[in-house]
């Protein structure tokens, strides 16, 4: 796969090393996710390691059923291929198992029916409107799905899947323009979402 000028440029300015053809193993690690679909492909991959772990970031590839009739110049065509950024991040200071989203529009969630975790409440009747929120127990979404981690998701008005477990933490806001404004948005994002990730409360 040939690489993107804008992305190795940006890898380049921000210290990052840049995958046009990604290494799958250590993305494929993290799977399967609890609320997004499994990638067929990840592509276009930026990593970096720093003091509490590694951050890498692709372009997750996952296909997309096409209506039953395929479009007359594509004979036989039964999905489409779509892409989001997704970011896994190594952090040892998260502690707890649990997941948000409030992508409901089936391109890049999983069926949330088969979701493992049970679907909880975090008593925040704003976030629970727009949020479906998903952990082993009450005990996980008090610890995990903190207030200023919800004021957070809230603030960013973008459909996102956002995953908490045991050393790191997953984020992929569907939305975010595969271009340099979305990029640096979505390194900008996981920062932010670290550090509220990792308080325990507030």
């Amino acid at each position: 796969m040939a690489s993107v000028f804008w992305i190795e440029s940006f890898a380049t300015q921000r210290g990052l090393r840049y995958e046009p053809e990604a290494d799958e193993r250590w993305l494929r690690a993290w799977e399967p996710y609890t609320t997004l679909k499994t990638p067929i492909r990840y592509e276009h991959a930026l990593h970096a390691t720093g003091g509490a772990g590694s951050l890498s970031l692709a372009r997750a590839v996952v296909e997309v059923p096409l209506p039953s009739t395929p479009p007359s110049d594509r004979p036989g065509a039964v999905a489409r291929q779509v892409a989001t950024w997704i970011a896994i991040v190594q952090d040892v200071r998260v502690a707890v198992k649990c997941a948000v989203t409030n992508d409901f529009s089936g391109i890049f969630s999983e069926q949330l029916d088969l979701v493992p975790l049970a679907r909880r409440a975090t008593r925040d009747a704003t976030f629970d409107h727009s949020f479906a929120t998903y952990a082993g127990s009450d005990e996980d979404v008090a610890k995990g799905v903190t207030p200023s981690l919800r004021r957070l998701l809230l603030s960013w008005r973008t459909p996102v899947h956002a995953e908490l477990r045991p050393g790191g933490f997953v984020l992929a806001p569907i939305a975010v323009p595969a271009d340099q404004q979305g990029l640096a948005w979505l390194l900008s994002a996981i920062t932010l979402f670290g550090e509220k990730a990792t308080k325990l409360t507030t």
